[in-house]
């Protein structure tokens, strides 16, 4: 084919696809509901999930536009998974190993006791086939996952009688999830998992007799600033370590 009937050809077909209607994407905004385990507004988590939205939306040209919901919004904190799995949700921002009911892998792309630092556990995401393992678990369940947000280990937790051995731990009402509830089940604890929004009014009711959280920034706002305004002094750090990402 020499150069003039392939430009003919060529001007023939761009003509042809001008005439086709443009995506959708292409003639307005898409909305994407984007729901969250995390309160509203909770500095770290929260904000992070909204700054995510606000990215996307910003590099789209607005051209999808992600509404950021809070833990019981439009579903409950622990519902999320399911709402994106099922469709009623677009994307959800949340800890992997609040589903390892539907299998324990879950429990290995959030934090494992003694395991990854949060650069570690970047860094097998990304380069070391982790993001093609969590692919293969999630997408038996319509999603896709990416990693968008990583607290590391976290150090201690809160509880509401002095703990000082590992016999302190029988019979302990725990709030932890993910396989640090596992090491605490077996040191004979009753492991509860609750949303973060929660653990401050169970530890005040005595529905729990400790919990762990993400870390300083985050426990600041949900468990030492609202029981010091509601005067309840008996919440103190342990000194022993947990781990997890909520």
């Amino acid at each position: 084919m020499d150069r003039r009937s392939f430009l003919t050809r060529a001007g023939a077909v761009a003509g042809a696809a001008a005439t086709f209607p443009a995506p959708a994407i292409a003639q307005g905004a898409r909305e994407l509901k984007m729901v969250t385990s995390w309160p509203k507004g909770l500095p770290g988590l929260g904000t992070s999930a909204e700054r995510l939205g606000g990215a996307i939306t910003a590099i789209t040209g607005g051209r999808l536009k992600v509404q950021v919901f809070g833990a019981g919004q439009l579903v409950s904190a622990f519902e999320v998974f399911d709402a994106v799995s099922s469709g009623v949700a677009d994307m959800y921002h949340s800890a992997e190993y609040y589903w390892e009911k539907r299998s324990p892998g879950f429990n290995f792309f959030a934090a494992v006791p003694f395991g990854f630092t949060a650069d570690e556990m970047a860094a097998w995401i990304h380069w070391g086939g982790g993001q093609e393992l969590w692919d293969e678990l999630s997408g038996g369940y319509n999603i896709k996952p990416l990693l968008t947000t990583n607290t590391g280990a976290q150090m201690g937790g809160w509880f509401t009688k002095e703990v000082t051995g590992l016999e302190s731990y029988r019979a302990l009402r725990y709030r932890m999830p993910g396989l640090g509830g596992e090491v605490l089940r077996r040191l004979g604890a009753v492991v509860v998992n609750l949303p973060g929004g929660e653990i401050t009014a169970a530890l005040k009711s005595g529905a729990i007799d400790a919990s762990e959280w993400v870390g300083p920034w985050n426990d600041m706002v949900l468990v030492i600033i609202p029981a010091s305004t509601n005067r309840a002094p008996y919440l103190r750090p342990a000194s022993t370590r947990s781990c997890g990402t909520d």
